[in-house]
């Protein structure tokens, strides 16, 4: 299996749970404010944008682009933030699913040698994206309750 068995098993569960609370979310709970100003619908933009970056970044090195993989995430999420708050909330939802679903096939069928180049980088990327779908549900999750919405 081309990422660990870890990985993978964090990458599925995380995208159940994703899937899952996708078909519940209604506009109201979208709308949620969470820590830093984020809402649920922004934070679900975040989590299909990193998604994104790993799959792209993956794609670059399996085709033998080995780019500078490098990133400055703070600034990253700095920059993206204002963007995330144009998408229509409802859209998000699907876009997150859609991308976490994605980037989990991908790394499933990677070949092992580019995982294990891209592991071995130091500017290195988080391939247990179940680990980053995590923080920001757990987030999602806990703000829908605190609003009675969950």
């Amino acid at each position: 299996m081309p990422v660990s068995e870890a990985f993978a098993e964090s990458n599925r569960q995380q995208t159940e749970r994703l899937r899952s609370l996708a078909r519940r979310l209604t506009p109201e709970m979208l709308a949620i404010r969470l820590p830093h100003g984020w809402t649920v619908a922004v934070s679900l933009a975040h989590v299909a944008f990193w998604d994104r970056q790993r799959l792209c970044l993956m794609r670059r090195w399996a085709s033998g682009n080995l780019c500078n993989g490098g990133y400055d995430g703070e600034l990253f999420n700095e920059v993206l933030l204002p963007f995330l708050e144009m998408i229509p909330p409802e859209r998000t939802p699907a876009m997150a699913v859609e991308t976490a679903e994605e980037v989990d096939a991908f790394l499933l069928a990677v070949p092992d040698e580019v995982v294990q180049m891209a592991l071995s980088r130091p500017d290195r990327p988080n391939l247990d994206r179940g680990s980053h779908r995590e923080h920001h549900l757990d987030r999602i999750e806990q703000a829908l309750k605190t609003a009675g919405l969950g």
